[in-house]
């Protein structure tokens, strides 16, 4: 048990199908490299083509697909861009044609996606400067290696797609569950901290952290399932995709109860109380519930009444929100 846990991937880790994204990245950078070996042109740029497989390899098909497209289209702009810029320059290579075509290229990545600037894109910028093909006549060719660098990158794209698309049809059916169950350990992390900072009265800004980092994890997640009901290379027959419905549903509930916990800091910091006996006993009843919960195996979760005590005050009112989040929950489990 002890070389499990030592070579192991943490619980989270797997039921977010690392160990499959594993396998998948090891099969695919090898077809890459069977490929690229195999036509003439990529094989003068093999970095590109493998490069290509792994930027785009995700867990969910549709993601992956746009992002694919946002990296050929900002690339395929930047090494224009960058080219047209090296023959202005009549291929004199320096820092300025170097700083010129990385600034034009991140404006044009940014022009695609304001959110992320593709990695892809910049290192297109940086090998239209440093890596410049030359022609038949031993002269550096702007289109030469424009060509070379889009088709041996839009080969490692196309592998990627289709090795998602491969393996999303072996494990999409689960990655409901698996998420769900992810978000359920996550929150009950949260919720722990939370009623411990309540019950020693300690200030919430030392929660701050570690709630910006459980609402990061509950966003990607719910992402990732909002973007599987987008998909439309899988048939998904009614049941499933109202399963995914339920499951979005129940990761929102999750993170309601864990956003209630985090403002109840903010609330007792300032009325100055500490948790009533019943208070108290709702938050020990629910973390222990959700703690003995395994969705992987049953959605079931076990009811917990809570009957609120004479005090009314917004803390009183946070966590009769709680409890009244946690039986939605309650509901949402027992109709899968």
């Amino acid at each position: 048990m002890k070389y499990l846990a030592l070579f192991g991937l943490k619980k989270e880790a797997v039921l977010l199908d690392s160990w499959l994204y594993i396998f998948k990245a090891m099969v695919a950078i090898s077809v890459g490299f069977v490929l690229g070996n195999t036509f003439s042109i990529t094989r003068l740029d093999m970095i590109s083509v493998l490069l290509g497989v792994m930027y785009n390899l995700e867990p969910i098909n549709v993601n992956a697909f746009k992002g694919g497209i946002n990296q050929m289209l900002a690339s395929s702009l930047g090494a224009l861009t960058t080219g047209l810029l090296i023959v202005l320059f009549d291929y004199q290579i320096s820092f300025i044609t170097l700083a010129l075509g990385i600034g034009f290229t991140l404006y044009i990545a940014l022009k695609i996606d304001y959110r992320m600037v593709s990695p892809v894109a910049i290192f297109t910028s940086i090998y239209m400067n440093q890596l410049l093909q030359s022609n038949a006549q031993g002269l550096p060719s702007v289109w030469l290696t424009f060509r070379l660098r889009i088709i041996a990158l839009g080969l490692g794209v196309l592998i990627a797609l289709v090795f998602n698309y491969l393996f999303s049809l072996l494990y999409y059916q689960k990655i409901g569950r698996k998420r769900l169950e992810y978000v359920k350990r996550t929150s009950v992390l949260a919720l722990e901290q939370s009623t411990a900072h309540l019950k020693q009265k300690l200030s919430p800004d030392q929660m701050q952290g570690v709630m910006t980092g459980v609402f990061n994890d509950i966003d990607m997640v719910r992402s990732n399932l909002e973007a599987i009901q987008q998909e439309r290379l899988f048939i998904h027959p009614k049941h499933e995709r109202e399963q995914i419905g339920i499951y979005l549903k129940a990761i929102i509930e999750l993170k309601l109860l864990v956003h209630l916990s985090y403002d109840s800091l903010y609330l007792q910091e300032n009325q100055m109380r500490a948790l009533t006996p019943s208070e108290d006993s709702f938050f020990v009843s629910m973390i222990d519930a959700l703690k003995k919960s395994d969705f992987l195996q049953s959605p079931r979760l076990i009811d917990i009444e809570y009957k609120a005590e004479t005090i009314q005050d917004r803390l009183a009112e946070n966590v009769d929100l709680m409890a009244k989040s946690y039986a939605r929950l309650c509901a949402l489990m027992k109709s899968l």
